[in-house]
């Protein structure tokens, strides 16, 4: 029984990483993966704490804001909404580039928090967009990306009021980001 269980684990890997099942393709598909999960796993604790006591670290923040979070991965999108709406911000949630130029259209925001990489589009092409189009004139934007490459960052600097925060990042880290763009 053990050895049929093996087998089929086996075949299960082999299936996996033999297709293409990832949006980007990787000879090692979980080589990037399994580093970022362990990292976001080893701050877990340090999160739950840092969520608990939100109220000092907004200190110095302006209260009240409303922050647009673009973001594809779920669960990372749900603990930032609830970071958010402890600390006295207004977050809307958008898993899709399209869902967060919907967004735009309806409220104004004064933070965004972007994530670059998207299913259907990349967060460069949204804030774009949204700026062609007269929309986050004046917004702080945070793009945010697990591949901090220098491209990425130089990307990010093109538009006006931006600053890049790499994958994975702790409350702290963001608390700290958002503080400096709002110093006067």
């Amino acid at each position: 029984m053990a050895t049929r269980y093996q087998t089929s684990i086996t075949q299960h890997r082999h299936k996996i990483m033999t297709t293409n099942q990832f949006p980007q393709a990787h000879s090692r598909p979980f080589h990037f993966h399994l580093p970022m999960l362990a990292s976001m796993l080893q701050r877990s604790s340090r999160a739950a704490s840092e969520l608990s006591n939100s109220k000092p670290l907004s200190r110095g923040i302006p209260q009240g804001l409303r922050v647009l979070v673009l973001e594809d991965n779920v669960g990372l999108a749900r603990m930032l909404r609830e970071f958010l709406e402890k600390t006295g911000y207004r977050p809307a949630v958008a898993h899709l580039g399209g869902e967060a130029l919907r967004l735009l259209e309806e409220q104004e925001f004064q933070l965004a928090l972007v994530d670059i990489d998207l299913p259907d589009t990349t967060g460069f092409e949204v804030v774009a967009k949204a700026l062609a189009q007269g929309k986050l004139q004046g917004t702080k934007i945070i793009f945010c990306s697990g591949d901090p490459s220098e491209a990425r960052v130089a990307r990010a600097r093109q538009f006006q009021g931006t600053a890049f925060l790499p994958k994975p990042f702790g409350i702290i880290d963001l608390t700290s980001v958002i503080r400096q763009m709002f110093q006067p």
